[in-house]
C-alpha cells in the first residue's frame, strides 16, 4: 500500500494548474472574425400573401463557391423560400402514427412547437408576418429570425418524418426480433417532441444572441438555442451558416430521443395511460466539462448537418472563416492528419480523441474533437448503406432513405440509454401485458429508483455502451430486417475501422435487454389487448457473439494494467477561489453540490496542498497506464458502493412488549431511530458495518472480514442487487424508523483506528463513535442538513454528490494521463477541471494525523474485462454496485494542519 506525503508529492507549482470557469454544455467554441462592412438595407413587397420571404439557404461560402473568407454581399445569395402561413413566427409541430403499415394518425402539439425571437433580452411576442409574407430588409434582426425559423422548421418537420418511420418500422414492419425502445403509443404520449408534465415544452431560439465569444449553444435544461455574435463583429452572425444551426438541433433531438421513455402527457383512450408515469428526472447525453457521453453528443449533432445537407464538412462559414470548421469523413481536405478511407487508416478510437484538425500538435481534451469519430463512423455507415441498400435510387432519395435509418439507430439506442423507468421497452411493461406482477421487473439501468444515477455516473454512456447498443439495432433492425445485403460482417468491420468494436456479444440472455429482477415473470405472457399480442418473439432467444476475426483495429487491455503511479499518486487543490468555482460551476450545470455548513466548507481551505480538517478539497488520482495500448474513457467512481459487511445487533424491544414488531433490519445510529423507545439501551440499534476483504485489502488482522461464496443479502460475497441504503420501518404504528437495508451501499472511506495492541481499518460511525465521541450534529451531512439521507458512516471525509466522478480522456501506454497530455513536452502546462477531480470535504474535528483509506473504483472504455465476465457474458447493471467490474485503487492518505 502507497501512502502519500503532501508536502513532496503535492507542491506542485510547475506544470499544474485548475480551470474551474463556467463553460456552456453544447457550445461551439469559435474565435472572433476580423471583417466588417456597412450593412445592406433592401425591402420587397413581392412576399405579400404568399408565405414566403427571402433566406439563406446556405452559407456564402458555399453560395459563392468560395474557399477562402471574404466579406460578401450578403444580400446577393439569399433564396426565395416558403417560410409559414402562421402570422407569427411560432409554429405547432405535427407527427404522423402508423397505426397499421398502411394507415396512419396525425398529431399536432396542442402549443407551439418552438418560437424565434431576436436576443434573450426580447420582451414581445414573435414577429408577425407582413401582409401575410416574410419579406423583410435582408440581414435586418426580423430577417435573421426569419432565417432561423425557417432552417430549424425545416429539420424538425424532416426528423419527425425519420421519427415516423421509425416507429412504423420498430412497432409494425419489423419481425420483432428485439423489443423497441421507443414507446408505442407516441401520440398518446407526446413523447415525440419534447413534453413535460401534461404540457408541450417549447424550443425558444434567439437568432442574434450576444456572447463574449463567438459561439452558440443549446441549453438542454432550458431548451434554449442561442445563436451568438459579438460586439466587435456585430454584422457577422453564427445563423449566416445553416450548419450550424442544424448541429445545435441536433443536440435538441438528442435530448428529445434520450428521453422518449421519461415523459408523457394526454388521456389515452384505451386506459393505458396509468402504465406511463413521468419520471421526475431527466437524461443527459454528457456534462458540463469532457465525457465520452458529452463527445457522443457533439458527434451525432455534427452528424445533424450532413442529414440535411449531405455535406462532408460543418461551419464552413461560422467555423472555418475564424478558426477550423469539422470535417465528417476523412476524404474531406481540413484535415492535417494521414487519414483516409483505406482500412486502418480512419479516424479511430481512441487514437484520434484528442485530434484538432488546425492543430494536430495541441493535445487537449474536447468533447468537439472526440466527437469527430462519432460523426466520421454516422457519415460512412450512411455511405455504406447508401450502396448496399439503395443503389438503384436516386442520389437524393438514397440520402433520405439511408439517414432515415441512421435515425431509427439513434432513436432506439438513445431511447434504452436514456430509459429512467428501466424497463427499456414497451414489451417488458404492465403496458404491453396488464400483468402487475412486471412492475418491479427491470431490464436497464438498474431500477427506476436508482436509474438516474446509474444512467448518469454509475453506468453512464460512453463509447462502448453506446456502440453496442447500436450495434445491436443495426444487427436486428438492419440486417435482419430493413437491408439483409448490410450484413453483420460489414456493420462490425466498419465499427472496427473506426476502433468501436469493443464489445463481445450484442444481446445478454437472449433478450436483448439485461434482465436484473430475480423475479420469475414469464415476460412474454401477453394480455389479449396488448399491442404485442401475436408477434412471434422466438428470434428474441438468439445469442450473437462478435466474429473475432473482424477485430483489428479496437483493442482491449486488461483492467489490472491501470494503479496508482508510484513517486506521485494523486493531486491535490484546496485553494478557496478554485474550489468555489468549481462549486459554481457544477451548481450550474445541475449537479447543486452542498456543503456541510459549519463543519466543513471552502471558508476552511489554507492551499498548502495538504487535506485538511475543514476543507473542501478537489483530489485527482494520478492513474499510470502500465499496459503497451492505449486505455482511454477511464472512470473513477467515489460514489458509495456495496463493500461493507452488516452485523445485526440484538433486536430491540418496543413498549408494546411484542416481539412480533421487532424491526428486521439494524438501525442507524441516529436520534431519528431512538424516539419512541422505552428500555434506554440504544446498543443494539446501531449498525456496525466492517470492510469486506477485496483484493487482499484490509487483511483480517486489519479488520477485513469475508465469507464463503453465498447468495444471502448481507454478506461480502452478494452484493446489492437494488443499491438501497435505507429502508423505514413503522412496526410501532406511530414512529417511522429508518433503517439499513442488509446489503447496502456504503461511502468508500475507512478510517484506520489504534486500539491497544492493534491497528484496524473500521467504518466511520465506529470511529466517530469509540474515539471522537461525535454526535450526529457534528457529522458531515447530518440530519439538521439532510434528514433522510444521513449517513453516520461519511461522517468523516465524504465525497460530494455531483462531484464524485472524475474522466480522463485517454492515458497513452506507460505514461500517466498527465505525461499524456504533456507528450513530447515534459514541461508543458496540465490543466485539471471538474471533468478530472473528485470533490470531497473534511470533518473540521478531525484531529491531525487520522489516516484514511478510500476504495474508489476504476474502470476504461476499452477495457477487455470491465464489462464481461470470464465466460464472456455482460456483466448485469446489478454487479455495479459491487467491486468486480472495477479495477479498485486503494487511495491512504492522512489528514495534517
Amino acid at each position: 500500500m502507497m501512502g502519500i506525503n503532501f508536502i513532496n508529492k503535492f507542491k506542485l507549482a510547475k506544470g499544474v494548474t485548475l480551470l474551474s470557469t463556467l463553460l456552456f454544455i453544447f457550445s461551439c467554441n469559435l474565435t472572433q472574425p476580423t471583417n466588417q462592412k456597412d450593412r445592406v438595407s433592401s425591402k420587397s413587397n413581392q412576399f405579400d400573401g404568399t408565405g414566403g420571404g427571402p433566406i439563406y439557404e446556405t452559407n456564402p461560402l458555399i453560395a459563392f463557391d468560395k474557399a477562402s473568407f471574404s466579406r460578401p454581399q450578403f444580400d446577393e445569395f439569399v433564396t426565395r423560400k416558403f417560410v409559414t402561413d402562421n402570422q407569427v413566427l411560432a409554429t405547432p409541430c405535427t407527427f404522423e402514427q402508423f397505426v397499421t403499415s398502411t394507415s396512419s394518425i396525425t398529431d399536432t402539439t396542442d402549443s407551439d412547437c418552438f418560437s424565434v425571437l431576436n436576443d434573450r433580452n426580447a420582451t414581445t411576442a414573435p414577429i408577425t408576418s407582413l401582409n401575410g409574407g416574410w419579406g423583410y430588409p435582408v440581414e435586418s434582426d426580423e430577417f435573421y429570425q426569419v432565417n432561423t425559423f425557417y432552417h430549424i422548421n425545416k429539420i424538425i418537420e424532416r426528423f419527425l418524418d425519420s421519427l415516423s418511420f421509425a416507429h412504423k418500422t420498430v412497432h409494425l414492419d419489423s419481425n420483432m426480433l428485439i423489443p423497441g425502445a421507443a414507446k408505442y403509443n407516441y401520440i398518446n404520449t407526446n413523447s415525440y417532441w419534447l413534453s413535460r408534465d401534461e404540457t408541450n415544452q417549447e424550443l425558444i431560439a434567439f437568432s442574434r444572441c450576444f456572447l463574449d465569444n463567438y459561439n452558440a449553444f443549446y441549453s438542454p435544461a432550458d431548451n434554449i438555442l442561442c445563436f451568438g455574435f459579438t460586439n466587435s463583429e456585430p454584422e457577422i452572425l453564427i445563423v449566416q451558416d445553416p450548419s450550424v444551426i442544424y448541429h445545435e438541433m441536433g443536440h435538441a433531438f438528442v435530448k428529445l430521443m434520450m428521453n422518449q421513455r421519461n415523459t408523457t402527457s394526454g388521456t389515452d383512450p384505451n386506459t393505458l395511460t396509468p402504465f406511463f408515469e413521468n419520471y421526475p428526472y431527466e437524461s443527459d447525453l454528457g456534462t458540463l466539462f469532457y465525457d465520452e457521453a458529452g463527445a457522443i453528443n457533439e458527434g451525432i449533432a455534427d452528424y445533424f448537418s450532413h442529414y440535411i445537407n449531405a455535406r462532408y464538412k460543418i461551419g464552413e462559414w461560422a467555423l472555418g472563416a475564424f478558426s477550423v470548421a469539422r470535417p465528417m469523413s476523412e476524404t474531406d481536405d481540413l484535415h492535417t492528419a494521414p487519414v483516409s478511407k483505406e482500412p486502418g487508416e480512419r479516424l479511430k478510437y481512441p487514437d484520434f480523441l484528442q485530434y484538432d484538425t488546425g492543430d494536430p500538435s495541441q493535445l487537449s481534451e474536447d468533447i468537439h474533437y472526440a466527437g469527430q469519430i462519432v460523426s466520421h463512423y454516422l457519415v460512412s455507415l450512411t455511405d455504406d448503406l447508401k450502396t448496399s441498400c439503395f443503389e438503384n435510387l436516386s442520389a437524393s432519395k438514397q440520402h433520405q432513405k439511408a439517414t432515415d435509418i441512421v435515425v431509427l439507430l439513434l432513436s432506439e439506442t438513445l431511447g434504452e440509454i436514456g430509459d429512467l423507468t428501466a424497463k427499456g421497452s414497451d414489451l417488458f411493461s404492465e403496458y404491453a401485458t396488464l400483468n402487475t406482477a412486471q412492475e418491479n421487473v427491470f431490464f436497464t439501468n438498474l431500477n427506476d429508483q436508482e436509474s438516474f444515477l446509474w444512467t448518469q455516473f454509475v453506468n453512464p454512456p460512453n463509447f462502448r455502451r453506446f456502440f453496442r447498443i447500436f450495434a445491436k439495432n443495426i444487427l436486428h433492425h438492419v440486417s435482419l430486417n430493413l437491408c439483409q445485403d448490410y450484413t453483420l460482417a460489414k456493420s462490425e468491420q466498419l465499427l472496427d475501422e473506426y476502433g468501436l468494436l469493443l464489445f463481445k456479444s450484442y444481446e445478454d440472455s437472449g433478450l436483448g435487454y439485461d434482465v436484473d429482477s430475480d423475479t420469475d415473470v414469464n415476460y412474454f405472457n401477453f394480455n389479449n389487448s396488448s399491442v404485442f399480442s401475436g408477434k412471434n418473439l422466438s428470434a428474441l432467444f438468439a445469442n450473437t457473439v462478435v466474429d473475432e476475426d473482424n477485430r483489428r483495429n479496437s483493442i482491449l487491455v486488461n483492467k489490472d494494467l491501470i494503479d496508482l503511479d508510484e513517486d506521485v499518486v494523486a493531486f491535490v487543490f484546496d485553494g478557496q477561489n478554485d474550489l468555489n468555482n468549481i462549486i459554481a460551476g457544477l451548481t450550474f450545470e445541475g449537479k447543486n453540490i452542498n456543503t456541510t455548513q459549519g463543519i466543513a466548507g471552502t471558508e476552511y481551505n489554507n492551499g498548502n496542498i495538504k487535506i485538511s480538517p475543514g476543507e473542501v478539497v478537489a483530489l485527482s488520482l494520478n492513474l499510470k497506464n502500465n499496459s503497451n495500448s492505449t486505455m482511454a474513457g477511464v472512470q473513477v467512481l467515489a460514489n458509495d458502493w456495496d463493500h461493507m459487511k452488516l452485523t445485526t445487533p440484538s433486536d430491540p424491544i418496543y413498549s408494546d412488549g411484542n416481539p412480533n414488531n421487532d424491526p428486521p433490519f439494524s438501525y442507524i445510529n441516529s436520534s431519528t431511530n431512538i424516539t419512541g423507545l422505552d428500555n434506554g439501551d440504544i446498543s443494539g440499534f446501531i449498525a456496525n458495518h466492517s470492510p469486506c476483504i477485496y483484493e487482499g485489502f484490509p487483511k483480517v488482522t486489519e479488520g477485513g472480514v469475508t465469507d464463503e461464496t453465498t447468495t444471502t443479502p448481507g454478506s461480502c460475497s452478494y452484493f446489492s442487487t437494488t443499491n438501497q441504503d435505507l429502508n423505514f420501518d413503522d412496526t410501532n404504528g406511530t414512529t417511522v424508523f429508518s433503517k439499513y437495508v442488509e446489503d447496502s451501499p456504503q461511502p468508500i472511506c475507512l478510517v484506520q483506528l489504534n486500539d491497544e495492541n492493534e491497528t484496524r481499518w473500521v467504518s466511520q460511525d465506529h470511529f466517530r463513535r469509540s474515539t471522537l465521541a461525535l454526535e450526529d450534529k457534528d457529522c458531515l451531512n447530518n440530519p439538521s442538513m439532510s434528514s433522510e439521507s444521513f449517513n453516520p458512516n461519511e461522517c468523516l471525509i465524504r465525497s460530494l454528490p455531483g462531484g464524485n466522478t472524475s474522466i480522463f480522456g485517454k492515458i497513452d501506454p506507460q505514461k500517466t494521463w498527465a505525461e499524456t497530455l504533456r507528450g513530447e513536452d515534459p514541461d508543458a502546462n496540465v490543466t485539471f477541471t471538474p471533468a478530472n477531480t473528485i470533490l470531497f470535504e473534511v470533518n473540521k474535528w478531525i484531529q491531525p494525523g487520522t489516516r484514511f483509506n478510500c476504495r474508489f473504483r476504476v474502470r476504461f472504455t476499452n477495457c477487455n474485462d470491465c464489462f464481461t465476465r470470464a465466460d464472456g457474458s455482460e456483466f448485469k447493471d446489478r454487479d455495479y454496485t459491487g467491486h468486480t467490474p472495477f479495477k479498485l485503487i486503494n487511495f491512504e492518505f492522512t489528514v495534517l494542519d
